[in-house]
């Protein structure tokens, strides 16, 4: 093999006219295919690479390549065929795409949503409807319109009250609206000389209407769900939420002077947050960060009363605190005034009282009832 890589280095191939003649006595006209036109001629049995009579490389090595190409083509051809058939197979056979998954509390979210907002369009309709109505009554509710009055209800300021599924598919909602009516044991004045009836003085009433509201839910495989959402009652009238019976005590059982370090620091950082005056970020502790009201509602801030759930003192350590709930006369913009009230948490750090956040809600004394007070204990 390596006289013949040699030769094909060192000369050029022979032209066809140049082909040595046969050896060994074989024929002139022999082919330098011994084996005939369908296949090469064996090599050597002897291995010897240097005989000059052996075709040379060049010759055997592209000999096969119409061959290969023909059976490349063919393969080609034959896969471009079956494609067609395989790709349609595949259509028709890949399993079909898996529907969007929907969280079971995102889906009780949303047919919260559809039961509420009609069960308010309802109340608020029903209410101000009067007897030309029927059909605007009827386009929101499966249930018989009956009787509507003479002249509609003034209301404001509707909201929702409770919300609660009653039964599979079908939600409970409690609407609470303003309603403009005469004051509950008022008479309606006589009529004057000419049978004409006086103007009643109205007054503003909380009412609560209750409305079942059922909601059919449709998931699609793409999209999100369909709901169809359909009130299966008039609203009816019921009580409000009744007040706790037995209102617990706050846990601040220590009163603060609004005079006091920790009072002036509390009064500055209100005045700074909803009334706009002096600088929010100087009553700060290190790490808190409250944002001031832009723009401010109030003009003024003053604080009346504090109490807390910890004792104060002028000269506290480094650490020092206390949950204060303070009370504040807030005076608007027009002058008039009114009283709010806010949590606050109180550190002390280097000898001065520093707000570290406004609290969301207040603090209830979990103390049980008929424990004694361990400061009080053997008194």
């Amino acid at each position: 093999m390596s006289s013949l890589l040699v030769r094909r280095r060192g000369k050029k191939a022979a032209k066809p006219a140049e082909l040595p003649a046969p050896t060994d006595g074989a024929p002139g006209s022999a082919s330098p295919w011994a084996g005939g036109p369908e296949r090469p001629a064996a090599p050597p049995a002897s291995g010897g690479g240097g005989n000059d009579g052996d075709p040379p490389p060049q010759v055997v090595e592209w000999s096969n390549g119409p061959a290969l190409a023909t059976k490349a083509w063919g393969a080609l051809l034959a896969l471009a065929l079956l494609a067609g058939p395989a790709a349609l197979a595949w259509t028709l056979l890949r399993p079909e795409p898996a529907p969007v998954a929907v969280a079971a509390g995102s889906a009780s979210t949303a047919e919260s949503a559809a039961a509420t907002e009609r069960a308010v369009e309802l109340v608020e309709t029903w209410l101000r409807a009067d007897s030309n109505d029927q059909q605007l009554i009827a386009s929101l509710t499966n249930a018989p319109v009956g009787t509507l009055p003479q002249e509609g209800l003034t209301i404001r300021d509707s909201s929702v009250a409770q919300v609660e599924q009653a039964e599979d598919g079908v939600w409970s909602v409690t609407v609470g609206v303003d309603v403009a009516e005469p004051a509950p044991g008022s008479t309606p004045p006589p009529a004057d000389a000419k049978g004409e009836q006086a103007e009643v003085s109205l007054v503003w009433v909380r009412r609560y209407f209750q409305v079942p509201v059922l909601v059919q839910r449709t998931d699609t495989k793409y999209s999100g769900a369909d709901l169809a959402v359909t009130a299966l009652a008039l609203p009816s009238p019921v009580p409000g939420p009744a007040a706790a019976a037995d209102a617990p005590d706050l846990d601040y059982s220590e009163t603060i002077s609004p005079t006091s370090a920790a009072g002036q620091s509390a009064t500055g950082f209100l005045a700074a947050m909803i009334a706009g005056d002096g600088e929010i970020t100087r009553y700060l502790a290190p790490g808190t960060s409250v944002s001031a009201i832009t723009p401010a509602p109030y003009s003024a801030v003053a604080v009346t009363g504090i109490k807390g759930s910890h004792e104060v003192t002028e000269d506290p350590a480094d650490g020092d605190g206390t949950h204060a709930l303070i009370t504040a006369e807030l005076t608007r913009l027009d002058g008039n005034k009114t009283t709010a009230q806010y949590v606050l948490t109180l550190v002390a750090r280097d000898g001065r009282w520093e707000v570290a956040g406004v609290e969301p809600a207040v603090r209830i004394d979990t103390t049980p009832s008929g424990t004694i007070d361990p400061g009080t204990a053997g008194e």
